[in-house]
């Protein structure tokens, strides 16, 4: 069996997308934008909650197929 690389590693190129987001969230965090009321912020984060989801179900798939290829 050959050995992964590391940068291949689906958790952390998960959590690089991850930090990337939440960066992108807390730099946009000192503006002043309102949409229906609620600060830009309170929506990056509140979609923020199915983006993670979202990349939660990814992990798990991605994962699943790297262990069916293993044991192939």
């Amino acid at each position: 069996m050959a050995s992964r690389s590391k940068f291949q590693d689906p958790g952390l190129i998960l959590t690089a997308v991850l930090v990337i987001y939440a960066a992108f969230v807390f730099i946009w965090w000192p503006t002043d934008v309102y949409w229906l009321g609620v600060s830009l912020v309170g929506w990056l984060m509140f979609i923020g909650l199915f983006f993670w989801f979202l990349l939660a179900i990814i992990y798990a798939v991605w994962i699943e197929q790297i262990e069916g290829t293993n044991d192939s």
